[in-house]
C-alpha cells in the first residue's frame, strides 16, 4: 500500500496504514534490488519505500 508521508513529502510503499507511526519506519528512495556480487540493479519501479520493509520484513504488531 502506498502512503503519502507529509514530511518527505513523497508517497512511499508501506506494509499498512499505522507504519508512519512505527519507530522501524524508515523512508528511502527504492534503491532497486540486490545481486550478489554486483550491487544494486535498477529497477523500472521509482519511487519511495520502506527501507526497513525492504530490507528485513515488516514486524508484526506485538513485535518491538
Amino acid at each position: 500500500m502506498k502512503i503519502k508521508d507529509k514530511e518527505i513529502k513523497e508517497t512511499v510503499d508501506v506494509c499498512d496504514r499505522n507504519c508512519l507511526k512505527k519507530p522501524c519506519y524508515w523512508p528511502r528512495p527504492n534503491p532497486g534490488s540486490f545481486v550478489q556480487g554486483r550491487g544494486y540493479r535498477s529497477t523500472s519501479d521509482k519511487g519511495w519505500i520502506c527501507g526497513t520493509r525492504h530490507a528485513h520484513g515488516c514486524q508484526k504488531d506485538g513485535d518491538k
